[in-house]
């Protein structure tokens, strides 16, 4: 089974916040197109819109936009992140990265032109997401690695912990995601998984940047996402879900 190229929508909802977080509200939409081959290469575009509401009313709204490149021998990145507060370009970050197993060496353009090693064994996304779904299949319950995806200022290396549920092919827990089905995925081997990110440079911190929780299908393809921040929960709820042409490998 390999990683299956798809497109993939995502209602965003508020589900859970601290009290004294000014958030009462929260609607939005995650976008995600992943395509490529194990020979060609992989990518990936990714565009997360939300609009926050505090108690008075007032409304912002928060548009991130991703698109990475990944080559076939997971040893490169390519990658541009922008993320929008309103009309306002509030973080960027443009550039490569090669990687052996002593570390990374990144080559940025923006927010500005800088070189930089990273010392290290670390992976790039769709590696990382290879080897979580080749431990799920083992029938292991927890890996941890250090994964670099160019986000925040391309600086940052996240420390990640996951936790593997066990495996199902029940077609009967999707719920009202009803897209797995559609697509004809439903009896795919899956897991519940969860990943705590850390960033590397919060010395002291043991707290995690943020939790991704979902279910994960063998090919790849997730559902019942949440994305818990700390003082406030987001649900990703999959509305659509198409399956795109992949080109197989000689």
């Amino acid at each position: 089974m390999t990683l299956a190229p798809h497109r993939a929508v995502y209602d965003i909802s508020l589900i859970d916040s601290d009290e004294g977080v000014d958030i009462t509200a929260v609607s939005g939409r995650l976008v995600m197109e992943f395509t490529g081959s194990a020979c060609a290469g992989y990518s990936s575009k990714l565009r997360f819109v939300t609009q926050t509401e505090d108690p008075d009313g007032v409304r912002r709204l928060t548009d991130s936009r991703s698109t990475t490149f990944e080559s076939p021998d997971g040893r490169s990145l390519e990658f541009a992140n922008e993320t929008y507060a309103g009309p306002i370009l509030a973080e960027e970050s443009v550039g490569t990265a090669s990687r052996d197993k002593d570390g990374i060496s990144v080559k940025l353009k923006k927010p500005e032109k800088k070189a930089l090693d990273i010392a290290g064994p670390m992976v790039f996304p769709t590696d990382q997401m290879e080897r979580i779904l080749a431990s799920a299949r083992r029938g292991e319950s927890f890996l941890t690695m250090d994964v670099y995806d160019g986000s925040e200022d391309g600086e940052t290396v996240f420390e990640t912990a996951g936790v593997i549920g066990h495996v199902s092919t029940a077609i009967d827990d999707i719920g009202e995601e009803t897209a797995v089905a559609d697509a004809g995925i439903a009896t795919l081997r899956h897991w519940p998984l969860t990943l705590s990110y850390f960033d590397k440079s919060e010395t002291g911190d043991d707290m995690p940047f943020y939790v991704l929780s979902f279910v994960i299908y063998e090919n790849g393809i997730g559902r019942t996402m949440k994305i818990d921040y700390g003082d406030f929960a987001l649900a990703g709820k999959l509305t659509g879900l198409e399956l795109l042409p992949s080109t197989p490998c000689p």
